[in-house]
């Protein structure tokens, strides 16, 4: 390639040496005709010699040739608008012609190769052809650059102005070539060559926009997911990204059964990765042990991972147990491996029962134990992790030095039984602490039989009753018992009684009318309880013979009906945990009403409370004694309208700044407005001497007659670890929030019914750097404004907000994926947000616009419908609709049918139906007869279903044909509600509760 003439520097030679010069020109032509003739060339080399010879040239000639200013000009209206628009902005229009010739064009060979390939394509000759039909094979020619020429020359020679060419050896004579096909062979040059600068100059600017976002990295790696085994246009792809310096590659995901077509896809060429299922866990195990382990132990372990790849679930709970300790010995290893050889291949549940054994086997004995207690609780019960810790310590599972260290460590034991997977968590809190669990079907199986054999589960107690006892209790209660009739037999269980520590009735409706009388025989017999749960029951009153459980730790009362002056003569010295409080939201505009109980008149005795939940103060002096207890570590009180109610408030958490957490404080509704009241004067803020440094969550209901409580509790918050903050009817002002925005560990906030007065909340720069969670839910806020602020927002819950009619700048918040609605539907607000990848919607009423704004919500990929109601009772998923779900979780109070069209949910793996009889209240249709009536249409066009489950007491009808007949065969899960469920439910009142003959006389 040699587009132009060089200039000679120097004086003009000789007629002699241009002479010599000649000859020896003369003889260099016939020595390289002579090797030109010996040697053969592909195609390749051809296309790869021209395409080195032609980036040389390209490169020289932008080198010497600055851009024009007309050449510019056509480059840039070849940018995007967008693009063009940024560059105005950043760059001034007077230095545009500088800045333009600063980075000249440079493409690799393979992209001139490319182009190559493209303009001179291989060509087959036609005796070639028919010898390659004979032999069934094809010849490529090797010079197909010479066909061509051949046929410019011919048609050349036919015009009669030119004489005949000798083209004998592929190549004319440059006397015979006439001026006009030297300047018309140029300017097609010229044409050519402006045509592939615009082409590349359009690739360019594309990568240009590339290189904005890749700018603050070093490396790329593409990866490449083989789909229908081709990914169209990866050679132009290929060749644009290697305009990008900062492309390290590119990688094939593909499965072992397609890795040779994979393989062609890599660049550099190597081999590509194994992204199936089993290739995960080995990844896994190889990244978790590769300090720890050498290389015949690695083996080993691969092994074992063969041996359970037909199930996930062994697989993972040797992952998780690898990953509690990865510093696993050969031996140790190897008796595994040996242990499961012998096991058959299509044991599923054996290799199962082997793989929980190795998890089970490296725990402590404490940690086995509290693992086992779970075998206590129905399968598929959600499990409050409260409950559980308080009882794990209150039952002597967990014994340290004190109650706190005890806690402590039993939160501990529950944080290891959750990352070795052997419980799964179900409700996960802003903060990222789990609330809630539930225990798995094959874990609960194993436990219950290794319990059993320990007698931890009492064989002679019917298993839906063991909950509600303590462990180790030798009652014998039949398996057609209801609770009520353990209470009908404490006469004659009274020595075994007694023994009881634990006694669980939370959701028990067995104490309506005479029934009340019960309490009266716990609270005289069972005298050595630690743990006494009324939550959720019929309890109306609060005997006082409750002071008899003198070894009571804990007390839950909430959720009923007991009277608030109820538990003022109560005294437990031993209690550490008063929970009490009964709260209620409305289904308008969400506003709150809290239940509560009186401060005990001797609380400031209970000197090891450590949670005092929902009492009322009376007066000054209980604030006073609750400042008394250097051990509570959480504190929800209720005060009054009044200065001393106000600065004793202040002073009990001055006094308790070295140990309280989590703070909750609730002023009554009233009518007066206190939003313009003056602030706190010098003579209150005395009371607060140092400020809860150790607080992690606050609670704020109400606004005083003397100003904000927030910035009081607040005040050096550079010290502070506030991480939740969760207002109500305070009336705030956006000054005021200024506050909170300045508080490093803020994760969570949540603004409730008249939480701010203004209609308008803005998030400017710098603030909340680390929120996760924001709640809202007032129906008077018009507009949230996200102006650089709460850039870590992940989640966002809009309940009640009718109000609400835009968020801008919520498209600037890169990490939100969540989004859940609760009465009203304003998804619409969430358009421009392309990450979210969850939507929850609860008590809704949803119409047909609406749901198509969900269905055409392209990120979605996990969509939960609970306690909704929809308008049509159709939901209806139509072609292309939510082409990333692989999640529906939906119950039957949204509507009747669901139905999926050709097209619909293409990834959708897994849905989960509910109907319990929890329906049957809404709605008394909800029966046994009606339920055939429910249905879910299309399943079999769903291409990648894998499993749908189905909680509650029936099937819909057709569901598990429907199920069959699928082509992936998915797998059909049927939770049905457990016996205990049932015997929650109303006890009649027993006309003649028999008594204990020691106290009929009381």
């Amino acid at each position: 390639w040699q587009l132009k003439p060089k200039q000679n520097d120097g004086a003009p030679a000789t007629k002699q040496s241009h002479e010599k010069k000649e000859a020896t020109c003369s003889e260099k032509k016939e020595a390289t005709r002579s090797q030109r003739k010996k040697a053969t060339y592909s195609h390749d080399d051809i296309i790869n010699e021209t395409a080195k010879k032609l980036k040389e040239h390209m490169e020289e000639d932008a080198d010497e040739k600055p851009k024009p200013k007309e050449h510019m000009q056509e480059v840039e209206k070849l940018k995007p608008k967008e693009q063009m628009e940024e560059d105005e902005k950043l760059k001034p229009k007077e230095h545009m012609e500088d800045q333009a010739s600063l980075k000249p064009i440079r493409l690799e060979e393979g992209h001139y190769a490319h182009i190559l390939w493209e303009v001179f394509p291989p060509v087959i000759r036609e005796q070639d052809s028919k010898q390659a039909t004979a032999t069934g094979t094809s010849i490529m020619t090797e010079e197909p650059f010479k066909e061509i020429i051949r046929k410019i020359m011919q048609e050349v020679q036919e015009d009669n102005s030119i004489g005949k060419l000798d083209i004998s050896d592929g190549k004319p004579s440059q006397d015979c070539i006439p001026d006009f096909l030297i300047e018309e062979s140029i300017q097609k040059i010229e044409e050519i060559h402006w045509k592939i600068e615009q082409e590349l100059l359009l690739i360019k600017g594309i990568m240009d926009r590339f290189s904005n976002f890749l700018e603050r990295y070093h490396q790329i790696l593409v990866i490449l997911k083989l789909d229908n085994d081709w990914v169209s246009g990866w050679e132009e792809t290929k060749n644009a990204f290697s305009m990008l310096g900062c492309i390290a590659g590119a990688l094939m995901l593909t499965f072992e059964e397609n890795r040779n077509e994979a393989k062609e896809y890599c660049c550099p060429p190597q081999e590509p990765i194994d992204y199936s299922l089993i290739c995960l866990y080995r990844d896994t195990a190889l990244e978790l042990t590769k300090q720890h382990m050498q290389q015949d132990s690695t083996q080993i372990l691969l092994g074992i991972l063969d041996k359970c790849k037909q199930n996930e679930f062994c697989m993972k709970i040797f992952i998780h147990a690898l990953n509690a300790n990865p510093k696993r010995s050969k031996e140790e290893l190897s008796k595994l491996d040996n242990t499961l050889q012998q096991v058959p291949y299509n044991s599923l549940d054996n290799l199962a029962n082997k793989m929980f054994k190795f998890s089970y086997s490296d725990l402590p004995n404490e940690y086995k134990s509290c693992l086992l207690y779970l075998a206590i609780f129905p399968r598929r019960q959600h499990i409050r992790r409260s409950t559980l810790i308080g009882r794990w310590v209150v039952e002597g599972l967990i014994t340290k030095e004190d109650w706190a260290s005890s806690v402590r460590h039993a939160n501990r034991c529950f944080d290891v039984l959750v990352n070795r997977w052997l419980i799964y968590p179900v409700d996960i809190g802003a903060t990222g602490k789990i609330k809630s669990f539930v225990i798995g079907d094959l874990i609960h199986a194993f436990i219950t039989k290794i319990a059993r054999k320990r007698r931890i589960v009492e064989t002679r107690l019917s298993h839906h009753l063991a909950h509600y006892f303590s462990i180790f209790n030798d009652l014998r209660l039949r398996g057609s018992d209801r609770i009520d009739r353990f209470f009908e037999k404490l006469y004659e269980e009274s020595s075994r009684v007694s023994l009881i520590k634990v006694l669980d009735l939370e959701g028990c409706q067995c104490f309506g009318g005479k029934n009340q009388r019960y309490l009266k025989d716990i609270f005289s017999t069972m005298l050595l309880l630690k743990y006494l749960s009324l939550r959720g029951t019929n309890v109306t009153q609060l005997p006082s013979e409750i002071n008899n459980l003198r070894e009571l730790e804990v007390l839950d009362i909430r959720e009923t009906n007991v009277p608030a002056d109820a538990t003022v003569n109560v005294l437990l010295l031993k209690l550490k945990r008063l929970l009490a409080g009964h709260v209620v939201l409305n289904s308008g505009a969400s506003s709150t009403e809290l239940s509560s109980v009186e401060v005990p008149d001797k609380i400031e005795k209970m000197l090891n409370m450590e949670v005092l939940s929902n009492v009322k103060a009376r007066n000054r002096q209980d604030l006073k004694d609750i400042g008394k207890l250097w051990q509570l570590r959480k504190l929800g009180v209720v005060i009054e309208h009044k200065d001393s109610h106000i600065r004793n408030v202040l002073r009990a958490i001055s006094d308790l700044h070295d140990c309280l957490r989590s703070l909750s404080i609730t002023l009554p509704v009233t009518e007066h407005d206190h939003s313009n009241n003056e602030e706190f004067t010098p003579n209150d803020l005395k009371y607060m001497v140092h400020p809860p440094k150790l607080l992690e969550s606050l609670s704020i209901t109400g606004t005083t007659q003397r100003g904000q409580l927030l910035r009081q509790l607040t005040n050096g918050s550079e010290e502070l670890k506030l991480a939740k903050v969760t207002l109500t009817r305070t009336k705030l002002k956006q000054s005021d929030l200024e506050v909170l925005a300045k508080l490093p560990n803020i994760v969570c906030l949540r603004l409730r019914d008249k939480a701010c007065m203004d209609s308008k909340l803005t998030f400017s720069k710098e603030e909340f750097k680390n929120l996760k969670c924001f709640l809202v839910e007032d129906p008077n806020i018009t507009e949230i404004n996200f102006k650089g602020g709460a850039l870590k927002l992940e989640k966002i819950i809009l309940s009640s907000t009718h109000g609400l009619q835009s968020l801008p700048g919520v498209k600037g918040l890169p990490e939100l994926k969540e989004v859940e609605l609760k009465n009203g539907n304003k998804l619409s607000l969430f358009e421009k947000a392309k990450n979210i990848s969850k939507v929850t919607f609860l008590c809704t009423t949803l119409i047909e616009d609406e749901v198509q704004i969900i269905a055409k919500t392209t990120s979605i990929r996990c969509l939960v419908l609970k306690e909704n109601l929809y308008a049509e009772n159709n939901l209806t998923f139509k072609k292309d609709n939510l082409p990333l779900l692989n999640l529906l979780i939906i119950d039957f109070s949204v509507t009747t049918k669901i139905s999926f069209d050709d097209g619909s949910a293409p990834k959708l793996e897994k849905i989960v139906c509910s109907f319990t009889a929890k329906l049957e209240k809404i709605d008394r249709s909800f029966t046994k007869e009606t339920v055939g009536t429910l249905n879910i249409s299309g399943i079999d066009k769903l291409p990648k279903l894998k499993e749908l489950e189905f909680n509650g007491d029936f099937v819909p009808g057709e569901l598990e044909e429907a199920v069959k007949k699928h082509k992936n065969n998915p797998k059909l899960i049927h939770n049905k509600l457990e016996k205990q469920y049932q015997e929650a439910g109303n006890i009649a009142e027993k006309k003649d509760a028999r008594r204990f003959p020691l106290f009929w006389k009381k």
